[in-house]
């Protein structure tokens, strides 16, 4: 068989191998999406704020700027760009190329144009949340994962809660373990039979939760604050 009819058979099995996998369906990218951010705990946070961030087209430097600014930045493992690049490749962000007056290219607009006519045509680029992107924005709400970790134990709300309320000023892991210690609510996770947690555990899973922040200090996050002023409130009904 002569080379180019080699490569035209693998060109057509490529083909074939390709239409023979099915599209995934909006539930399948919206979990593939939830599994990726909640995979790495470092840059999970990060991962949020930018879905919910660019729920309007966002210019990329515009969003590397705004990045830098947050105090979970300088914790992440990954720069700027790959953390938004991730992020487009897991459905959550739609890539546009745009022009100078900020409209987007569409490939028609590069129909027979040289690649240094395209390089002039493209003065920009931008990302916009997904429809996928927004579901996941929806599901790993910070207020909501707050209020299911709550719920998930009446017997250490009253910790939680005094945590929270603790750090609406920042304070060091040590203030925060002898402020549980001497305030007693250790004594509500022993009396349920839990032999008495630590207070790192209470700590890690209100920070999973997208209630608490690292930034030299440990610090209540306005998720945070919201829910426990709610749940203060609600117990005094």
């Amino acid at each position: 068989m002569s080379d180019s009819a080699l490569a035209e058979e693998a060109a057509n099995k490529d083909i074939a191998h390709k239409k023979a996998i099915p599209e995934r369906t909006f539930e399948q990218k919206v979990a593939d999406l939830i599994r990726f951010v909640q995979f790495e705990p470092l840059i999970r946070e990060l991962d949020y704020k930018i879905l919910a961030w660019c729920d309007e087209r966002r210019g990329l430097s515009d969003l590397e700027e705004r990045i830098a600014t947050w105090p979970e930045f300088k914790a992440a493992t990954r720069d700027q760009y790959s953390l938004v690049n991730e992020l487009a490749n897991h459905y959550g962000l739609e890539f546009f190329e745009l022009d100078e007056v900020g409209n987007p290219v569409l490939e028609e607009d590069k129909a027979g144009l040289t690649e240094n006519e395209v390089d002039d045509l493209v003065a920009g680029f931008a990302y916009r949340t997904t429809e996928v992107g927004k579901e996941v924005v929806t599901q790993l709400d910070p207020r909501k994962r707050m209020r299911e970790l709550l719920d998930s134990s009446s017997d250490r709300r009253a910790v939680y809660l005094a945590i929270v309320e603790f750090l609406h000023n920042k304070h060091s892991f040590a203030d925060v373990d002898a402020f549980v210690r001497a305030s007693g609510v250790v004594g509500l996770s022993s009396a349920a039979g839990d032999g008495g947690v630590q207070p790192s555990v209470f700590v890690d899973k209100l920070e999973r939760a997208g209630a608490l922040y690292y930034d030299r200090g440990w610090q209540a996050t306005e998720a945070g604050k919201d829910v426990a002023t709610d749940a203060s409130r609600s117990a005094l009904v």
